[in-house]
C-alpha cells in the first residue's frame, strides 16, 4: 500500500469523517444507564464482547468480503451482485431495527462522503454505489478503491469501531480520555484476532450471538434521555 492510501485509508477510519457513525453507541448507552457499564473495565468488557460475540464476527467478515468481491464494483455507477448479496445478508443478520438501520445509513453516507472527496476513484455517480449499502460492504469497496491492501481495510475498519466506541463511552460516563484508550489497548490480541478471522470467512461464516447487547440496543431507543441514535 501507498504512502498516500495509507493517508485516505486513515482519513476514511478516522471518526471525525462525515459518515455519522459518532451518532450511534451500538447498546453502550442503554448499558451505562443500567449501572452495567460503569469504569474502564467494564467498558473493556463490553469491547471485548462485541469483538469476540457481536459485531466483530460480522462486520470486519463483511468489510473483507467487500473488498475482495471484484475489482471492478460499481462501475458506471451499478450495483455490483455480490454487494446486493452482502448487503442482504448483513439485513438479516442485525434484527435490532435500530442497529441495522445505524449501519445502513453510515454506509449511505460513506459512500456520498468519499464519492465528494475522491470522485476519480470511488465508483458510481457521485460516488452512489447503490450495492455497498451497509457500514462494513461501503468501508471495504471505498478502502479497496482507495489502494488499501484487505487486510489494512479490515484492521482500520475494526480500530476505527473501537476507538469510536471508546469516545461514546467518554461522553456517557465518568471516564478521562486515556482511561477510555487503555481499555481499547487492553484488547490488542483480541482486535488482531478479529481482523485475522475476517480474511478468511465465507458468507455463511459472518454472524454472531450476544443476547445481551441485542436486547440494549432494542431498549435504548425507549430510554427517557439519549444521546445517542443507537
Amino acid at each position: 500500500m501507498t504512502t498516500l492510501a495509507l493517508l485516505r485509508l486513515l482519513q476514511l477510519a478516522d471518526s471525525a469523517f462525515p459518515a455519522g457513525a459518532y451518532a450511534f453507541s451500538d447498546g453502550l448507552e442503554t448499558l451505562v444507564v443500567r449501572g452495567e457499564v460503569r469504569d474502564a473495565g467494564d467498558l473493556r468488557a463490553f469491547l471485548h464482547g462485541q469483538l469476540v460475540q457481536g459485531w466483530g464476527r460480522c462486520d470486519p467478515g463483511a468489510c473483507a468480503l467487500a473488498w475482495a468481491v471484484t475489482d471492478d464494483a460499481g462501475a458506471g455507477g451499478a450495483a455490483h451482485p455480490g454487494l446486493e448479496r452482502l448487503d442482504a445478508l448483513l439485513d438479516l443478520l442485525k434484527p435490532v431495527a435500530s442497529t441495522r438501520n445505524a449501519s445502513a445509513r453510515v454506509g449511505v453516507n460513506v459512500m456520498r462522503a468519499a464519492g465528494r472527496l475522491w470522485p476519480q476513484l470511488v465508483p458510481g455517480p457521485g460516488g452512489r454505489a447503490v450495492g455497498a449499502r451497509h457500514h462494513a460492504t461501503a468501508f471495504g469497496l471505498v478502502a479497496r478503491q482507495l489502494g488499501a491492501t484487505q487486510e489494512d481495510a479490515v484492521a482500520a475498519f475494526v480500530s476505527g469501531w473501537l476507538l469510536g466506541r471508546a469516545v461514546s463511552a467518554t461522553r456517557l460516563m465518568r471516564l478521562g480520555g486515556m482511561d477510555a484508550q487503555r481499555a481499547v489497548s487492553d484488547l490488542d490480541g483480541a482486535a488482531l484476532a478479529c481482523v485475522r478471522a475476517a480474511l478468511t470467512v465465507t458468507p455463511d461464516d459472518l454472524g454472531g450471538f450476544a443476547p445481551t447487547l441485542d436486547v440494549a440496543a432494542c431498549e435504548q431507543a425507549s430510554l427517557d434521555v439519549r444521546l445517542f441514535q443507537s
